[in-house]
């Protein structure tokens, strides 16, 4: 069996290196960026990801921006949780409705995040 792709988006290397060794021993393939432009290059290169884990505020954009690109230009129909350490994200730059995602607040919980990610991918949420 193949193991699920996922892309973890982030410009702190130390939550690139945490989350993606959480869900690497979870038995997930990972594959991380740590800008808007890197992330796309991998999407485009490795079209088997399923799920995108975004920080909200990056050096090239926002999370925001990503999955605009996903969904409009790229037409990649992948799952995508925001992280953020603000309580309620929000940017209306690009009129994407961040309600509309899944949210983990930072710092991050390894244990709610590895139980988020299996529940968006298995469609519990």
């Amino acid at each position: 069996m193949t193991s699920i792709k996922i892309l973890i988006v982030d410009d702190e290397e130390i939550i690139l290196e945490e989350v993606a060794e959480a869900l690497t021993d979870e038995g997930y393939d990972c594959f991380v960026a740590s800008d808007v432009g890197s992330a796309v290059e991998i999407i485009n290169s490795t079209p088997e990801i399923k799920l995108v884990l975004t920080d909200l505020r990056l050096p090239d954009g926002t999370g925001a921006d990503l999955i605009k690109i996903v969904e409009t230009t790229l037409k990649q129909h992948i799952k995508f949780i925001v992280m953020s350490g603000q309580a309620h994200p929000s940017i209306k730059k690009n009129h994407s409705d961040l309600s509309l995602y899944y949210f983990l607040k930072k710092p991050l919980d390894i244990d709610s995040l590895i139980k988020k990610v299996a529940s968006v991918i298995n469609g519990e949420q």
